[in-house]
């Protein structure tokens, strides 16, 4: 498992959310329940008091230490200090070499390797709480940092928006060419087209699952076997985990299923288990089951109505592209029976006809779209369709926020105003404020130009 250089306020989120873990047991393999997670304390001493936890059916009430690895007790001196003579239980991220913890009287205390039991990848979680930051969240360049030129701001901003579309690119880029590794005279835009608009339509919790299924689907097999709209959901629930084991029976149902035994053997899938789909603290009109809808519809429209090549047309020839992406993907209609229902067997108390949400079709263009249209173009030296996807890029307002770009404004003082400014704003806040590289950013270099800056004033708290 990738272990991000995470801070303790960061496990600490974790450990605050239980959707973000299940199933706990200490190292030596007891069950645990936590009963009440206590209060967070943010002076000297325990980082929870007055918890209350379950081991293997013993209560046990006191305090809780969050750490980044097992070392960390031994090397923060705790066994030493009185003050943590009531801790039950230490939660450490990582597992590594050190000792287990050891109070006074050699009294041994239960230890969770929380890594070991994610709901997610360590990386989404990780972008989940970022998107999501707490009353506590201050930027260490707030309040000084909104006096900062404007023009400065503006400047940075445009650069930090361009830093970001390169660094979507490049991932785009690199699994261009392992798609097209064995056949380097037909790249598979297609195909990576469908994997990441699917990736961004499972948000946080179901965006991995949603990756690693679309891997599964090769698009030029869907084009060659001209499968239908049935076809195409009966090899995304079938892939998906969903046909498995399915107890509701009605028509659509028993058509995905007499369909899904001969496609599994064409697509030589091994199916997802349906318990990795994640549906706690969803809305309904957020559930994989629904999403997946949309992305059996849009495969469709990839494999036989040549959507990449109408995406490629719309700045090619049109005045307002981004309007036209808009309509394209907003056209997209699923099949009759999910308009209807939320789940199999389930049906809604109203029949709903958008499939997506406006919110989400912007990132999907904004962070998927534009930038494989920007690499399409590097590719194939395009530079008039080049020239109008920046544009686009630069001068798209943009229609919505989300929490930390919120935060961000008010703590810069910079009001974002178009799609290229959200990106670097977010481009500012992921790699340079969280990674306490003040002294990369030029709002940072006026702010401290006349500090030493040390590691505890960069920390952000979350």
């Amino acid at each position: 498992m990738e272990k991000l250089n995470i801070n303790e306020n960061f496990v600490s989120r974790i450990w605050e959310n239980p959707s973000y873990y299940d199933n706990l047991k200490t190292t030596d393999g007891r069950n645990v329940a936590v009963i009440k997670l206590g209060k967070r304390n943010y002076d000297s001493g325990p980082d929870y008091k007055n918890a209350k936890i379950n081991i293997h059916g013993v209560i046990y009430t006191g305090d809780i230490e969050i750490h980044r690895k097992l070392e960390d007790w031994k090397a923060h001196g705790h066994k030493r200090d009185g003050k943590y003579n009531k801790v039950i239980l230490q939660v450490s991220m990582w597992d590594d070499d050190g000792d287990l913890p050891v109070a006074k009287k050699s009294r041994k205390i239960p230890t969770i390797i929380l890594s070991k039991f994610l709901t997610s990848s360590v990386h989404s979680i990780w972008k989940d709480i970022i998107n999501n930051p707490s009353d506590k969240f201050k930027l260490p360049c707030y309040p000084e940092g909104m006096e900062v030129e404007s023009s400065l701001k503006n400047s940075w901003m445009e650069e930090l928006s361009i830093e970001r579309l390169r660094y979507k690119t490049l991932r785009l880029k690199n699994r261009l060419d392992d798609l097209s590794r064995h056949d380097k005279e037909r790249p598979k835009w297609e195909q990576m087209l469908f994997e990441y608009i699917c990736e961004a339509l499972g948000y946080s919790k179901n965006k991995d699952q949603f990756l690693k299924l679309t891997r599964k689907i090769d698009v030029n097999k869907v084009k060659r076997l001209k499968l239908n709209r049935e076809g195409t959901d009966t090899l995304m629930y079938g892939g998906a985990g969903f046909l498995k084991e399915l107890r509701y029976k009605d028509e659509y149902i028993s058509i995905l299923k007499n369909n899904w035994g001969l496609l599994k053997k064409k697509f030589n899938i091994d199916p997802l288990d349906k318990s990795e789909w994640h549906f706690f603290r969803l809305r309904p009109p957020n559930f994989p089951t629904v999403r997946l809808a949309y992305a059996s519809s849009l495969l469709y429209s990839i494999a036989n109505e040549d959507l990449f090549k109408k995406i490629v047309l719309s700045f090619e020839n049109e005045d307002k592209p981004v309007e036209k992406l808009f309509d394209l993907l907003s056209s997209i209609e699923v099949s009759d029976y999910w308009k209807s229902h939320y789940n199999f067997g389930k049906p809604r108390k109203t029949v709903k006809e958008d499939a997506i949400g406006k919110d989400r079709l912007n990132d999907i263009i904004t962070n998927v779209i534009l930038p494989v249209l920007y690499l399409y173009c590097k590719r194939y030296s395009k530079q008039e369709l080049e020239y109008r996807i920046l544009s686009a890029y630069f001068f798209t307002k943009k229609p919505s926020r989300n929490e930390i770009t919120r935060v961000m404004e008010n703590q810069l003082g910079f009001r974002i105003k178009t799609i290229s400014q959200e990106q670097g704003m977010i481009q500012l806040h992921n790699f340079y404020c969280v990674k306490g590289k003040c002294t990369k950013c030029k709002i940072g270099k006026e702010v401290f130009k006349d500090e030493t800056l040390y590691e505890p004033l960069k920390i952000i708290l979350y």
